[in-house]
Formats: structure tokens, sequence, C-alpha cells
């Protein structure tokens, strides 16, 4: 409980700024949140040290630091993405039949953010916001194909895990050079499914989007056919967040 009373009150600082009063001294923010000046001091130099307030050195106020500059930044690009591929999305699922489903690159995992069920009983579904590994998979694969720096984080900080599938680096120039991603019982028994990468107007990939179904149904020859599509679905939501061309071309 003490852990959760601190994180409230370290929202409670950041929620003390606003338009009006955009920086507080360290009495004026201990006054709105009601607590003792020495409480606040260690709570306000916890979030300096994340970046999460700043001290001007001149007239030792306050403000909001940078990071939750980028934070809102990561936010607003989120709502943007889904607002974008929702229709997107919902139109492939129609032409495919099965579930579509957009993956976001959070650190060393991938999230769910949104998903357009199958039209069939029989549907693989993931738990949106879940964090799920990158080295299996056709959305991860695809993703870390083309972000050599998130593998090489991974292989440094994650080793344990990552050793045992050091081999799925073999299939990363033949992903670039096709241009997505396919696995069948990599991360699901029984699973299949095949991803294309989304780029920002930076040309750098910072989702996939991807099909999945029982294997069963979604045979090889499906994947085969289902791709096309996917990857113009893809290249349709990459130039709707300023992506022209790959850096490469």
């Amino acid at each position: 409980m003490d852990s959760i009373r601190t994180v409230q009150r370290a929202i409670d600082i950041l929620n003390c700024f606003s338009i009006h009063e955009s920086e507080l001294t360290l009495t004026e923010i201990a006054s709105k949140i009601g607590l003792a000046k020495s409480t606040t001091t260690r709570l306000l130099g916890t979030l300096e040290l994340n970046n999460c307030v700043a001290k001007n050195p001149d007239t030792m106020k306050y403000r909001l630091g940078h990071k939750l500059h980028y934070l809102g930044f990561v936010a607003g690009k989120s709502l943007k993405l889904t607002e974008v591929a929702r229709p997107i999305m919902d139109e492939l699922r129609d032409e495919v039949s099965e579930t579509v489903n957009l993956y976001m690159l959070e650190d060393v995992w991938r999230v769910c953010i949104m998903q357009s069920e199958s039209v069939h009983e029989l549907r693989h579904l993931v738990r949106l916001g879940e964090k799920m590994p990158l080295w299996l998979g056709a959305s991860g694969k695809v993703m870390l194909s083309n972000r050599m720096d998130v593998w090489e984080k991974l292989l440094k900080t994650r080793a344990s895990e990552v050793e045992p599938f050091k081999g799925v680096q073999e299939q990363f120039a033949r992903i670039q050079d096709q241009g997505f991603a396919t696995s069948i019982g990599e991360r699901e028994a029984g699973l299949s499914a095949v991803a294309a990468p989304i780029y920002n107007g930076n040309g750098q990939v910072f989702a996939s989007l991807s099909i999945s179904g029982p294997s069963p149904r979604f045979t090889k020859e499906q994947l085969e056919r289902s791709k096309t599509p996917l990857i113009a679905a893809a290249a349709k939501i990459s130039q709707f967040n300023g992506f022209l061309q790959k850096r490469n071309e």
C-alpha cells in the first residue's frame, strides 16, 4: 500500500502543473498536494531523475520534464495510428476472413493495440496490451528484421531467453527482401500467421500488421494468398504516417 500511495503522490505532483501554472516552487507544490516539504523534495528528486520534472537553476522552480513530452508524443502517435488503421484492418479482415492484428514495438517487446476479429466461430485472438516476445511469431520477426538495434539490445539484456532462438537472425535478410514474415506454430501450437512491417515518416519500422488463424484452416496456401493484400494494407498505414519509400530504394 505504501508503494501505491507513493505512486499516487507522484501523480498528484504532476497534476499540479497546468497551462496557467507551468512552473512552481517547492513550497507551492507541497501546499497543493498537502505534504511536508521534505517528502515533496524526495518525490521531486525521483521525478527529476527520471526526467518527468526539471528544475530551473535560476528561479529554483520546477516544470514538467521532456520525458512527459515524449510520452505525450507517443500517445498521440498511437491514437492517430489506431484511427487510421481501423478501417484498413476491417477491410483486410473482410477480404481474408481471418483475424487481423496491429502490433507496436515497445522496447524489446511487441504489444497488440488493435484487433479485427475473424468472421469464423473458431478464431485466434490476442489479449490487447499483452507484451509478447519479438523473436517468436511473424509479427515479431518482421519488426526485428528491420530493427537490428532492438535485436542487439535483446542479445544483451535478455540473452538467456533469446539464446535458443538466435537462429531467427538467419531469416532477417530474406524477410527484409520479401517484405513479410510467416510463422506456423512458433509462438503457439496450431497457429499460423503472416505479418508485414509498418514504417514511420523517418523510414523506421515501429509497428506491424498481421493476419493469423488456426493452422488447419489458415494453411500455407492461404498464407501465400494473404500476403499481397496484407502488404498493401500495411503500406497504406505507413503512408498515413508519412512514409514515402524505403531508405534502401
